[in-house]
């Protein structure tokens, strides 16, 4: 199995692909993902841009929580899907990532680092196929 390498050390040990899962099947399921999300967020009624006073006006909840769906609004969600699909686009095939501490090398058929944490940050398991 090809490793995953920065500088000549083997960086993947941690990120072994069990058998079955591949890179465009992953790469799939974070598209699938995104299109729920970018769908949820288009179906929203009214504005698009919203603040905690309006939140908490509109239902009546606890200041903190006016907050947290103020900060998830549909502007935000669609921002976010849009560098998601950027990050897809990027990464899963053979390529060099660069990072600060350097690039490092992902061979085809592996799953890389960051498409892996681009899954997480969306809510799809990486790790199930």
């Amino acid at each position: 199995m090809a490793e995953i390498t920065r500088f000549g050390e083997v960086i993947n040990d941690g990120y072994r692909r069990p058998a079955g899962e591949t890179v465009p099947r992953l790469r799939a399921r974070i598209l699938d993902r995104i299109d729920q999300l970018e769908g949820a967020a288009r179906a929203v009624p009214g504005p698009s841009i919203w603040n905690p006073r309006q939140v908490s006006g509109m239902t009546g909840v606890a200041p903190a929580t006016a907050t947290h769906v103020a900060r998830w609004n549909p502007s935000t969600v669609l921002a976010l899907c849009a560098g998601a699909r950027e990050i897809v686009e990027l990464h899963g095939y053979q390529h060099d990532c660069e990072g600060e501490n350097g690039p490092w090398s992902v061979p085809e058929g592996r799953v890389c680092a960051t498409l892996r944490a681009a899954a997480r940050m969306l809510g799809v398991d990486p790790d199930q196929g």
